[in-house]
């Protein structure tokens, strides 16, 4: 397990962060609005799912860090992961969508998955986010990035639960970013893991500064973290910069 120091050193560094971001992958816009739009959230649904979709392979795919630097041919080595990713979150039932009242358009989303003990899995059900399923080499390799960050943690046992909340994936509509639509998104997913679902529990693989800093400001702490250049100095190179880790960050409810 990690140890007490290591906490703090990794908060402290959270804490210095600067930028901030409705999205957790890119940069905020400079966009000023005058008039907000009126913004509704509502849990995600069927009906949903093809503008969810549009908006995951869209955004996130494009500008988050990793799918960068490994040059992801979009939408085709998305539509796999993010098709799973959607289909067990409608399942689920704890993700949101934020929607524009005027135009009643999709212009963000998060996807929540109820990750369980794997003690408490049977062979009939196996895990669907297993590396080797995933017929993209670039999406095995993001993939085992994240489970790197997981080395030596145990959140269930952290947490003291057998269900968790994951936070897999957050897209914001370019237009709409500066709205705080992250927080709000998150904020929602934990109440409604936590006094509708009965979730302890929640974390998520924070990719670049942005959404460990979005993570933060709702409470989240860091567990773990991997540098991009340490873990592959070759095919991250690129990732050098003010995104330079993975973070697990993770929350009691």
């Amino acid at each position: 397990m990690y140890s007490s120091l290591l906490r703090k050193r990794l908060d402290e560094r959270c804490t210095s962060i600067s930028p901030t971001s409705s999205c957790p992958s890119t940069p905020p816009l400079s966009k000023k609005w005058f008039e907000p739009p009126h913004i509704d959230l509502c849990v995600m649904n069927n009906e949903h799912r093809e503008k969810v979709f549009e908006l995951v392979t869209n955004i996130f795919f494009r500008d988050e860090p990793l799918n960068q630097c490994l040059a992801f041919d979009l939408p085709n080595e998305a539509t796999e992961f993010a098709e799973l990713v959607i289909s067990i979150a409608l399942e689920d039932q704890c993700s949101f969508v934020a929607i524009n009242n005027q135009t009643q358009e999709i212009i963000g989303v998060i996807l929540n998955v109820i990750k369980h003990r794997l003690s408490l899995s049977t062979i009939n059900n196996p895990d669907k986010f297993d590396i080797k399923n995933f017929q993209s080499e670039k999406l095995r390799f993001i993939l085992g990035v994240l489970k790197h960050a997981h080395e030596n943690i145990d959140l269930f046992q952290e947490m003291n639960t057998d269900r968790l909340l994951h936070t897999v994936i957050i897209a914001i509509d370019t237009h709409y970013r500066g709205l705080r639509l992250t927080e709000k998104l998150i904020d929602a997913s934990l109440e409604r893991a936590k006094n509708e679902c009965h979730i302890k529990a929640a974390f998520s693989e924070a990719t670049s500064l942005y959404s460990a800093k979005a993570f933060r400001k709702q409470g989240f702490q860091v567990y773990n973290e991997i540098i991009y250049t340490n873990y592959d100095n070759i095919r991250l190179a690129n990732l050098s910069g003010e995104h330079d880790r993975c973070q697990l960050v993770a929350k009691q409810l």
